[in-house]
């Protein structure tokens, strides 16, 4: 593929020289804004730091306390059992249907998001998730309990993928890693810490309250969600070329070696490289921004609203066959949640038994430890993620690629095999419980961290179509294994049938097979196996980004489209 050709997701992030015709962040000077804000009030990259901090705020509590409605059943699977005949095998199935269908009810939530918008998806989402949790309070049999389980999925699916989308409506590309460790931050300690919060409730009012509060909770929030998430999708003009989708720096350094020694340097003679893409188009838009009445409504302006195409349901699909990233980053999101299942699936089972013979409510504490690792992991790729990949762009000549947060796996590449080998290997030798505990912080943190990386290499890479992008993701992470269930009960689920899909079916097998200690060392040694992968994708990565472009720029000039 010839050099001129732009790379999707390489951009010049940091200008070196001065040299570039663009807005640029305030307090620092050399970094350009990707994407380019337009001057228009409603542009939300252009929104004033505080507007964008309170959009986000809810954003987030929306995240937190939908995931917190799905979750909080877990430990109440033995009352619920008792009181309506339904199985706790059946119950742990209708849990994995749940969070199957929250991956493929993706492909409609999504689709609703990005072309109606992300405000009547988010009040749509949360009201019919608060009548449904509340419908699961009164289920008698375990069809309806299924039905139940499988609406709720579909209905609550926003929080797998539009958040995402949503920190890159608001947010630019040298800010997004921090907002991004925010999220997973969110949606992992809501799924630990409400069952906790639940057991408790159940134990003292009956498992049918944690239905009540959790729905009140829901009419709550979809009344603060409908006054204050303001709506963030916005079509602007094509980005300059000069700085995003930028082409092979070597080739660009090759041009200028013709020149005399005190000629520009090769950053400046980047801004004159040539690309395919087509200049910016005018955008008729007011010159006004929404009065009250405009942010609070649940349609987006026509001339803002792209059409509904029931062919770009299909569109994650097609991503999947043609843009590898795309698949490696699916890949990874599963695997973490893959050994995060095996984890999740032994851990009442070892702490419930011989020598350490804890009650339920003590190993529901257990997720605690999770809490704390989930909360590192989150530090780490929120804090650092940034600073690594503007670190690495003045490096590369102000060049920034995807693959330079890749580099922050280096912390999972230690975590995760010491976590596992902990963890297994501790059990099996019946090891002080704070060494239990020790291990499952080591193996949390290394879950957000992979979330954080596989969906902002979407973002880097793939920016239009990064909403379906990271549906395809999810859909890869659902077929390997799915999140189970994170309560204190998990191991009565297991122990009757085992919940979820591929890895969620292998735990109790290979624990049996196997024996725990060689069943974590195996863990161990796949999941170090798929670590490096990204390693492997830290110097390929690119190549792969550069075979694909000219499919990609073809696909965005057939659908017309621009960031969404």
């Amino acid at each position: 593929m010839s050099s001129a050709v732009p790379i999707p997701g390489t951009v010049h992030l940091v200008d070196l020289e001065g040299v570039f015709h663009a807005k640029h962040e305030r307090s620092h000077k050399d970094i350009v804004l990707i994407p380019q804000p337009s001057d228009h009030p409603d542009d939300p990259l252009a929104w004033t730091p505080r507007r964008k901090m309170f959009n986000i705020f809810w954003a987030m509590t929306w995240c937190f306390l939908a995931a917190a409605m799905i979750s909080g059943l877990s430990p109440a699977y033995l009352l619920i059992s008792k009181d309506t005949g339904i199985s706790v095998a059946d119950l742990s199935t209708g849990n994995g249907l749940m969070y199957l269908f929250l991956g493929w009810g993706t492909l409609i939530t999504q689709n609703m998001a990005l072309h109606l918008g992300r405000r009547l998806t988010l009040v749509v989402s949360i009201l019919v998730t608060t009548f449904v949790t509340l419908w699961s309070a009164y289920v008698q049999s375990r069809a309806e309990f299924y039905a139940n389980r499988v609406l709720l999925g579909i209905v609550s699916s926003p929080m797998e993928t539009l958040i995402e989308v949503i920190i890159g409506d608001v947010f630019f590309t040298h800010e997004r890693g921090l907002y991004m460790g925010v999220y997973s931050w969110t949606l992992w300690c809501a799924a630990f810490l409400c069952p906790v919060a639940s057991g408790f409730v159940a134990e003292a009012h009956g498992w049918r309250w944690i239905q009540y509060i959790l729905s009140i909770i829901g009419a709550v929030l979809t009344v603060l969600t409908f006054f204050f998430f303001e709506e963030t999708m916005f079509h602007r003009a094509t980005q300059p070329s000069e700085i995003v989708g930028v082409s092979d720096p070597a080739a660009i350094e090759a041009e200028a070696q013709g020149q005399s020694e005190k000629a520009q340097p090769s950053d400046g003679a980047s801004a004159e490289r040539s690309n395919s893409i087509p200049p910016p188009r005018q955008e008729t838009q007011p010159a006004t921004g929404k009065t009250f009445t405009q942010k609070v409504a649940l349609w987006v302006p026509k001339p803002q609203r792209p059409p509904l195409r029931i062919a770009y349901l299909f569109l994650p699909f097609l991503l999947l066959l043609r843009f590898p990233v795309i698949v490696f980053s699916g890949f990874l999101v599963g695997g973490i949640l893959s050994w995060y299942n095996v984890v999740g699936g032994s851990l009442a089972l070892i702490l419930g038994n011989d020598p350490y013979n804890f009650s339920t409510n003590t190993i529901g504490l257990f997720y605690l430890a999770a809490a704390i690792g989930v909360s590192i992991g989150c530090f780490l790729c929120s804090a650092l993620t940034d600073k690594l990949a503007v670190w690495s762009a003045r490096r590369n000549k102000g060049i920034m690629e995807p693959e330079h947060r890749l580099w922050l796996c280096v912390v999972c590449l230690v975590c995760h095999p010491a976590g596992f080998l902990l963890y297994g290997i501790g059990a099996a030798h019946h090891i002080h419980w704070s060494g239990i505990a020790v291990g499952l912080l080591l193996i949390s943190v290394t879950l957000p961290i992979g979330s954080a990386l596989a969906f902002n290499y979407i973002l880097d890479s793939y920016k239009e179509v990064a909403g379906e992008g990271l549906v395809s993701s999810i859909l890869i992470r659902n077929m390997m294994g799915e999140y189970g269930e994170k309560g204190p009960m998990y191991d009565a689920m297991r122990s009757n049938k085992v919940a979820g899909f591929a890895f969620s079916y292998a735990v109790v097998p290979m624990i049996t097979d196997l024996g725990l200690q060689n069943t974590f060392i195996l863990l161990a040694c796949l999941g170090f196996a798929l670590w490096c992968v990204c390693i492997v994708m830290i110097v390929f990565g690119k190549p792969v980004r550069q075979a694909s472009a000219m499919t990609y720029w073809n696909l965005l000039e057939k659908r017309g489209a621009v960031a969404h």
